[in-house]
């Protein structure tokens, strides 16, 4: 065994191999045969890993939509304790005629469509937004916009377009900002309230104003009326594609069908644009979570339920008064 003089220690590798002659220069190093078989289990290695990566992920991003249901769940409750009513889910009424809560000659304030989620706002720590909204001065997505010219305010616009974090599912994949209802551009949400049972295949103004779930057109719940038990009422679930206009979900704006407002109608996941819709909008709940999706209940608690769900047991969820 030779011995390298301690001067030499002193050099760079490739120079001391020179220095001790052609047989330490020549040593070999991995060979081929070594390389393919370092490569194969590393290989294996990530092969192994990434979907527990993957996995842990998902489950992150699981808990964060989940944690997003359950503050907005509780904001329901802080304003329901405060005003002894649940808010509505949209603020005004439409064209529709023949509807009793919303009389003939409409001003533009009555036909204001802001969604529930602007009600909560002051409930979610969002109250200097609430006020640049200020839906009782001017109104907010007014019918005939053209007309009133709400999106004209740069406050509104601003505020219209601001995405709020804490109504955003981190699986969400959908674009921040939608221009369906141009030229307004919109920030868009993943989540939307309960109307209940009756979608596209019900009589719109039925399915507006008179529909058996939580969220309605103009008329707020109250407790009292939640006879199926406030654990066994869904409040909000999830959307998927909140940019397109088959599946739109502007989080500010309140629309049968859409615009966070959806039915069980159809099972959850049934994809957007399938199945009888009207204008290509089924209402239908999804999730961009394999397998299923969450939805907050009107007691607080989130749960996921399964795209397997008897459909029977996931409308009966959907009502307030079923008795199922």
């Amino acid at each position: 065994m030779s011995v390298i003089p301690q001067h030499l220690w002193l050099l760079p590798r490739r120079w001391r191999a020179s220095a001790l002659g052609p047989a330490a220069a020549s040593r070999p190093g991995f060979t081929l045969v070594e390389l393919l078989v370092v490569t194969a289990i590393l290989g294996s290695l990530i092969a192994i890993i990434f979907p527990a990566v993957q996995a842990a992920r998902e489950a992150a991003r699981r808990q964060g939509c989940s944690d997003h249901l359950k503050q907005l769940s509780l904001a329901v409750a802080e304003y329901e304790a405060a005003e002894r009513q649940f808010p509505a889910g949209r603020v005004g009424c439409d064209d529709t005629a023949d509807v009793p809560v919303c009389p003939p000659g409409l001003s533009p304030e009555r036909k204001t469509a802001a969604s529930g989620f602007v009600t909560l706002l002051p409930y979610l720590e969002q109250q200097p937004l609430h006020a640049q909204l200020a839906v009782d001065q001017g109104g907010l997505w007014n019918r005939n916009i053209d007309d009133l010219g709400w999106f004209a305010n740069p406050r509104k616009a601003a505020g219209v377009a601001q995405r709020l974090p804490l109504l955003v599912c981190p699986s969400d994949e959908a674009e921040a900002i939608s221009d369906v209802y141009a030229p307004v551009l919109a920030a868009t949400g993943s989540y939307a309230f309960v109307q209940g049972t009756k979608g596209p295949a019900a009589p719109r103004p039925k399915a507006k104003y008179d529909n058996d779930g939580m969220f309605v057109y103009v008329t707020p719940r109250r407790a009292g009326e939640i006879s199926d038990g406030l654990s066994r009422t869904m409040l909000i679930g999830e959307v998927i594609m909140a940019h397109t206009w088959e599946s739109s979900n502007t989080w500010t704006y309140a629309r049968l069908n859409a615009d966070c407002l959806r039915t069980t109608e159809y099972i959850l996941n049934t994809q957007p644009g399938q199945g009888t819709s009207y204008e290509r909008q089924n209402g239908a709940f999804g999730s961009n979570h394999p397998q299923g999706g969450f939805f907050a209940f009107a007691d607080g608690h989130v749960e996921f339920l399964a795209d397997q769900i008897d459909h029977g047991l996931y409308r009966a969820m959907s009502t307030i008064a079923g008795e199922e």
